[in-house]
């Protein structure tokens, strides 16, 4: 099959590899650099640019023989070429970690080390994935799921890298709050930012419906990017907050819609694995973004780093103008619901859709408890519970970014397992039992392995269990009713309820005289939430080919 691509034999695939190579090691000297001065060693930052531009000068020359072969082979398509740049990638990290061993200070921890390697690795497997969207296969079919991944990375990239500091900033900005405690107060602009995050996923839902995924995605980028900058405006705590709910507000619009677009474009054949790309894209720019953003607030203070992400975001907009606003629209064939443009055919309710039997197990017993788990355990329970065990900051940051990383590197793979099932249902059983499965490893192990262990099991269970749940609510025929666009945002709104209800949970347990015993029971009470989803979803075949056939008889 002949298929040219958009990037084959062209100079500035060379020059683009090099940008992409120079931002990798840039990334790599500045996050080395940081835990130097962590560690206390003397070392310059000039120093470290110099092993940094080595390797890419070394990797750069490689780069002209492998391009250079790949052009007499007529080999480099876009996935072809983001192989070979992931390969560069990793082949530049190594001769940057050598120089270090070579040059550098010994005595630094292999784990700090480890840590900078995986954050610029994730970085650059986003910009692998963003040379395979500039280069995308001009043909009916093509993957155009994956070109949202790189946007919700750098969404998300400048979002968070204000995330490790805004405590720190809300603390020493004027205040004229009375009979609020100051521990309340500096957690005030999460709370208010997520708070408006779930308002506006509810009212995405109907604009979705109404208008499609571009409008709410392009207004939400231009909220959160106006709120960056009004963070950096405030003059005092109020406009503080209320700069942090703008950008949660826009925040919410552009992740709805960003989901939106990779239902458009994806089937039931591929659907779990879309949303796992998606996902995997949010979380690893989410733990770079907050990783670049602590060192970059260490060298040049807050207001820079404001700044920084404002212009991260907005820069989103020029890439969706340029490659979303490209891709094809799908066929009637290709696709088996369309996402956002299929008015509802039946008059479907609120109540109808919220009290079908499928839908509210997969509320009740899959979505909530798995955000009570992952918001209560990792965000609140883990940090206060390894600071009582001697663990130090840095460490527990560590610690707690294994649970992005499974996701990144992992997601779109179970994702394509996912979709192996015709209705969803086996993943998000799987993924619910090996969340509770985290959970019960407390009653083996205690401190710093037993929090690693569930960790990791906890990001292996919502891999299955973030893509699998929106494909199973997509495919019920109340859905179709109600409509796809509110659907989906009564349903995720329902998770940043056990967003709220995570930490209270937590905070009750980590009061116990036996904090173990008390994880365990959690872990007992997931498992039977995921036992309860399994007999409630459960119908045999038959009643369900039925009810699938009467869905399709009254459109």
């Amino acid at each position: 099959m002949n298929v040219k691509t958009a990037c084959r034999q062209q100079p500035g695939v060379f020059l683009w590899g090099v940008g992409q190579l120079c931002s990798i090691l840039l990334l790599a000297a500045l996050l080395l650099f940081a835990a130097y001065q962590r560690a206390g060693f003397d070392i310059l930052l000039s120093e470290i640019l110099r092993w940094g531009g080595s390797a890419a000068f070394m990797t750069a020359l490689l780069m002209l023989v492998v391009l250079g072969y790949g052009r007499r082979r007529e080999a480099l398509n876009g996935k072809r070429l983001s192989q070979v740049m992931m390969g560069l990638s990793s082949i530049a990290l190594v001769l940057f970690s050598l120089q270090h061993f070579w040059f550098g200070n010994g005595l630094l921890s292999l784990f700090d080390l480890a840590t900078v390697i995986l954050i610029t690795f994730l970085v650059s497997l986003e910009l692998a994935v963003l040379q395979q969207s500039r280069c995308r296969i001009k043909q009916p079919g093509s993957q155009c799921y994956k070109q949202m991944r790189p946007a919700i990375f750098l969404f998300l990239f400048g979002i968070d890298l204000s995330m490790a500091f805004i405590p720190l900033h809300m603390e020493a900005l004027p205040r004229s709050f009375n009979g609020l405690s100051p521990d309340l107060l500096i957690g005030l602009p999460i709370s208010v930012e997520f708070l408006c995050v779930g308002v506006a996923i509810l009212m995405c839902g109907v604009w979705l419906d109404r208008s499609g995924w571009k409008p709410p995605f392009y207004t939400g980028l231009a909220l959160t990017g106006l709120g960056c900058l009004y963070s950096w405006l405030a003059p005092d705590a109020v406009q503080f907050i209320l700069s942090r709910g703008v950008l949660g507000f826009g925040y919410g619009l552009t992740l709805l819609a960003s989901q939106s677009y990779v239902i458009r474009h994806t089937d039931n054949s591929n659907k779990s694995r879309g949303l796992a790309h998606l996902f995997a894209g949010l979380y690893s720019g989410s733990i770079c973004g907050a990783a670049t953003g602590a060192v970059l607030a260490e060298q040049f203070g807050y207001g820079p780093v404001f700044v920084s992400g404002a212009f991260i975001v907005f820069s989103v907009v020029v890439y969706g103008l340029i490659i979303l606003g490209q891709a094809p629209v799908p066929s009637k064939a290709a696709e088996a619901v369309p996402a956002d443009t299929v008015k509802p055919q039946q008059k479907g309710s609120f109540m109808r859709f919220l009290g079908d039997r499928q839908v509210l197990a997969a509320v009740l017993f899959s979505s909530m408890p798995a955000s009570i788990a992952v918001v209560g355990f990792l965000n609140y329970f883990s940090p206060l519970y390894l600071n009582r065990s001697g663990v130090n900051d840095a460490s527990i940051g560590q610690v707690l970014m294994l649970f992005g990383v499974i996701l990144a590197l992992f997601g779109p793979a179970i994702g394509r397992f996912a979709d192996l099932s015709e209705t969803k249902r086996a993943p998000i059983i799987l993924g619910c039992t090996l969340g509770g499965l985290a959970f019960l490893v407390f009653s083996l192990l205690d401190g710093v392995m037993a929090v690693t262990l569930a960790i990791l099991l906890l990001g292996l269970s919502n891999c299955l269990v973030l893509s699998a749940q929106s494909a199973f609510v997509l495919k019920q025929p109340v859905t179709a009713q109600y409509g796809e666009g509110k659907s989906m945002g009564i349903f995720r709104s329902s998770s940043r309820i056990g967003q709220m209800l995570g930490p209270v949970l937590f905070a009750g347990i980590i009061t116990m005289t036996d904090i173990e015993s008390g994880v365990m029971l959690f872990g007992l009470a997931y498992l039977i939430t995921a036992m309860l989803f399994a007999l409630l979803t459960w119908s045999p075949r038959g009643v369900r080919v039925t009810s699938q056939v009467k869905a399709v008889s009254n459109e």
